[in-house]
This record gives C-alpha cells, structure tokens and sequence, in this order.
C-alpha cells in the first residue's frame, strides 16, 4: 500500500472539512424550513441526503489521519442524525447511525488489513536488504581476494622478470643499478633506492648503485652510515618508522642525515656472509609497511644469488689479471691496456710516456736471504710504485722486472715521477733477520710522440733506456733519445 502524502493529507482534510461545513449546512438550513413548507418530505429528504453525504468526510478523515480522522468525522455525522432525528421525530434516521459505525469498523478493518500488508512487506523489504548486504559483502570479499591474489601474481611474476633479467649479466654495477630501478618500481613510496656492497672483512659498505624518484636525484654520501652498519652486524631486515624517534639509533646522527625519516633496508647475504644491502629511503615518517619490507627482501633473496655469482665472476676475472703476490697486473694484460692507450694516445694526440724498472742485485739478495725475503722486497716495490704514481697502470713485467704507463703524460714528467720512484726505493730498507737490506732500482723511459709513434718501438726504447741506467751504475733514470 502506498502511503499519502504531506500534501495529500492536508488536501484530503481540506476538503473534508470543508465538505461537513456544507453538508451540515444543508442539514441545518433543512430542518429550519420543515416548520414552514408545506412538503416537509422534500426537506427532510435533502436532510437525509446530506446526511448520506457524510460517507465521504468519513473516508476524507480516514485517509489523513487514519481511524481517528474517520471517527471524528463520523461523530460530527452522528450529530446532525440525532440533530435531524430528534426535530424529525423519526427513528428512521438512526440508521445513519449504524451506517457510520459500519464504515468505520470496516475503515478499521481495511486500515488493518493494509498495516499488516506493510509490515509483511517491509519484513520482506528487510530480508531483501539484507540478502542485499550479504551479497554486496560477500561480492566485495570476493572482489578483494581477487585484487589480492592478482596482487600476488602481479608481484611473483615481477619477480620472476627481475630474476630472468639479473641472469644477462655479471657486472656487479650492471646488475646494482638493475636491482634499484627494479625496488622503485615495486615500491614507489620510498624517495630513493640504494645498494650498497661490503668490504672483504664484511665490515663496511660503500655505495655502488642508486635510483631515485627525482632523475637528477644524487646521492652524496658514499659511504654506508649507521643503519647499514645495524644491518652488517645484526644480518637483520630494518624498517624504521621515524629515524627522530628510533630508540635504536643515536638521535644526534640520525637528525644529521637530511631528506631521512623512514627507511626500510634488508641485508644483501651468500651462504650466512653480509656481501651488501638493499635499502629504500624516504623523506616522509612512517612511509612503509612490513609488506613493503617483505617484498623488498624477496627482492634481496634473488639480488644476492646473482650479485654473489657477479662478485665471484669479477674475482677470477681479477686473479686472471693480478699478481698472485704482488697484486700488480700482469703483463698480458699490461700489454692489453698498452695497445688501447697507445690508440688513445694517437687519436686525441696526447703524451703516452712507458717506465719499464728493473730491481738492482735483485738476484744476489734473492739467493743469499732466501726466496722469502725476495718476495718481501718485491712486495714493498710493488707498494711504492702504486703509492708513487696513484694514475698509473703498474704491472710486474718479469721477475723483478715492473712497468708503469702513464697516461697524458709528457716525458720530462715521467722523469719527475722515475726519480720519485727511485728515491722512495732507496729510503725504504728492509730488515730481515735483524740486517737491513737497502734495494734500488734503475727506470727507462719512453714517450709517444717525442721517440715515436709505434707500439713495438715505444717499448723497445725503454727497454733500450733500462739496459743504459744499468751500464750507467744503476739506481738512475735514464730517457730514451729519438
């Protein structure tokens, strides 16, 4: 049943109203002329017609205000009827009487009727609403299981493409650099992405790779600081939600560090060993969430596999072109990085100058102290000729033969760095078994393009300059002549 309006009610009252105003009018006007017509049957018929009338304010009444609307209206009704009954002296008209009561009982019973009629119908209506919520509920459950699991996919599949793509190379700075573009994008609240790679002892990280949101984002710092060096030593995920509030860390470095409020950083591990660090930063408090710190140490799983396999690459790579005790490179590789210097050298027309040393009575002081002591004064030559010429691509040559390739670099001042060299030998005795053993060492020298402009002679020359400060009294330096 459809429920009447404000409007409705007070259009129907209105009219009800309005209705018993004239009907009871009639009725009234009616009984005045019944003394005075001479057909009062006409009269008292009107009267009894406006008494029937009646049914409409009764049904008016119901309508705006339900039963008690109709019963009001079928009490002034009542009215009239003993009103015109009792000047008629009729009982005829006590009919209207019951006619009133009967509408009402059976407004009542209508009104009844339709009352339970809505209440089954907005018991149903519930039911409805409710089987409504549950679907909706379970429809949105559904819907975010499914966003969930799509998440999941989403994420496992991302990984397996970071795996797929750390397998194409073995540079650990190729793979680094992959490894922080990667986090960005599967985190993308942090500011920036760092990776960081441990010493030998495992006891410091410096930074090799970084990635940030902004493209011209630097990172100053090259160095780790002190949540890299949490992570070295607890082999421990961090997140931290507020660096100024941290308990863990001293407020008065952390304050330091601007751009810094929260962090999330997982160690980089091979078989138990700390070879690095996965670290994402942000500028925001309380930026991440252990979800976040999950993924990036799934991330952190697959990253080491392949920067441990790129370390270990780099390493052989390294012992291929080292000195076992020196640690200088060799000489294939010397003559290597010779060949493309010297291209360089001819294409941009700058100085090349090659120092080829030659240590002095090596071979008498190998033989009476013993080839220990040899390795001894080959390792500290080694360590003044790259502490002398810091640029330069030093390489033991021969036994106790080493070579220095300077690049840009004119002759007179190779002769500066020679002598340098020379004199650094000769201060630098060793002592073994309480003797003191004085070394020195005679350097040829050749330069592009002042004694020529062929590889092959360029190294003939200062070999050529080597055997002349030799036969010269050796502990010298000697240049090559065009």
């Amino acid at each position: 049943m459809i429920r009447p309006s404000v409007i409705q009610k007070q259009l129907s009252v209105v009219l009800s109203i309005l209705f018993t105003f004239l009907l009871s009018y009639q009725v009234i006007y009616s009984l005045a002329v019944l003394k005075e017509t001479v057909s009062p049957e006409l009269y008292l018929s009107r009267a009894a017609l406006a008494l029937a009338g009646f049914f409409f304010p009764i049904v008016g009444g119901w309508f705006s205000f339900r039963l008690g609307g109709g019963i009001f209206f079928a009490v002034v009704a009542s009215l009239m009827v003993i009103l015109v009954g009792s000047i008629a002296k009729s009982s005829v008209f006590i009919w209207f009487l019951l006619e009133y009561g009967l509408l009402c009982f059976l407004l009542f019973r209508v009104d009844e009727y339709f009352e339970n009629q809505i209440s089954s119908l907005t018991v149903d209506r519930e039911k409805c609403q409710n089987e409504k919520n549950d679907l909706e509920m379970a429809y949105k459950s559904k819907g975010e299981g499914i966003s969930i699991l799509f998440e999941k996919y989403s994420t496992y599949y991302h990984l397996r493409k970071l795996a797929e793509e750390l397998t194409t190379s073995l540079s650990v700075a190729q793979l680094s650099q992959i490894i922080v573009e990667r986090a960005m994008g599967f985190i993308p609240r942090g500011d920036i992405a760092l990776v960081a790679l441990a010493d030998r002892q495992g006891r410091h990280l410096s930074i090799v790779a970084s990635k940030g949101v902004d493209s011209a984002a630097k990172v100053i710092q090259k160095q780790g600081d002190l949540f890299d060096l949490w992570v070295i030593r607890n082999r421990k995920r961090l997140i931290v939600a507020d660096t100024h509030q941290d308990f863990r860390f001293d407020l008065t470095e952390t304050v330091r560090q601007q751009g810094l409020r929260s962090l999330i950083m997982v160690p980089l591990l091979d078989e138990g060993r700390v070879i690095g660090a996965l670290r994402i930063n942000s500028a925001k408090r309380e930026a991440f969430t252990n979800d976040d710190l999950r993924l990036l140490d799934a991330m952190a799983a697959i990253a080491s596999f392949a920067l441990s396999n790129a370390l270990l690459y780099e390493q052989t790579e390294e012992l291929a072109i080292r000195d076992s005790l020196t640690g200088l490179y060799v000489r294939r590789y010397f003559y290597e990085r010779l060949k493309e210097e010297h291209r360089r050298a001819l294409l941009t027309r700058r100085p090349l100058s090659l120092l080829m040393c030659d240590l002095d009575h090596f071979k008498s002081a190998n033989d009476r102290y013993g080839h220990q002591a040899g390795d001894l004064i080959l390792l500290r030559v080694a360590q003044i000729l790259k502490e002398s010429a810091e640029n330069a691509v030093v390489a033991r040559y021969g036994g106790e033969e080493f070579a220095l390739l300077l690049t840009e670099t004119s002759k007179a001042d190779a002769a500066k760095v020679a002598e340098k060299i020379c004199q650094h030998v000769e201060k630098a005795p060793l002592t073994i078994r309480r003797e003191e053993i004085r070394t020195t060492l005679s350097i040829g020298i050749a330069t592009v393009p002042d004694d020529t402009l062929d590889l092959e002679s360029l190294v003939q020359k200062a070999d050529q300059a080597l055997y002349q400060a030799k036969r010269e009294g050796r502990n010298r330096v000697c240049l090559s002549e065009a």
